[in-house]
């Protein structure tokens, strides 16, 4: 009996390890593996199309601007996870390509607003069905069910990392 009891043990302990294992290798390396290559894949498909004449990053700002409105550099920064320098040679680009505008932010002369100008708006309306495309794609075979879990957990992944020290 207590041969039984070891061997039980033991199996639990290797389950355990195991387990213990995937759960390391799933929380780092394929989330980061896997995001890499959605922006691989959604990259050639932009430089696939002919009048498409944005990066994702790019994309990222525009679709921050379409959604949100007018917003700072400082915050477009925040919601894209790029750091400042990055966000300004975005916008530098967008701005050249005419769809952007920054402007003085009236209440603090060190920020500006972002504007999404007309040209913007239209790129973004013919990148979006690209966008769509590419999510059917990428969650195909995958259920509402299975995407909502998903979401979850990446959900409470980002909140666990939301409050640093």
């Amino acid at each position: 009996m207590l041969c039984k009891s070891l061997a039980y043990e033991v199996k639990m302990s290797t389950a355990s390890i195991e387990a213990e294992n995937t759960y390391h290798m799933v929380s780092g390396f394929l989330l980061e593996k896997t995001a890499k290559k959605m922006k691989l894949h959604f990259s050639r498909m932009l430089l696939a199309h002919p009048k498409a004449d944005i990066t994702v990053d790019q994309w990222i700002i525009l679709d921050l601007l379409y959604s949100e409105g007018p917003l700072t550099q400082q915050d477009l920064a925040e919601s894209s996870l790029k750091d400042a320098p990055t966000v300004t040679r975005i916008l530098d680009i967008l701005q050249q390509k005419k769809y952007i505008r920054r402007s003085q932010h009236p209440n603090d002369k060190r920020k500006f607003n972002i504007e999404l100008l007309q040209d913007g708006k239209n790129m973004y309306k013919l990148i979006l069905p690209l966008v769509q495309s590419f999510r059917k794609t990428a969650y195909q075979n995958v259920s509402k069910e299975e995407m909502f879990v998903f979401s979850n957990i990446l959900h409470k992944i980002q909140e666990n990392l939301s409050f640093q020290p």
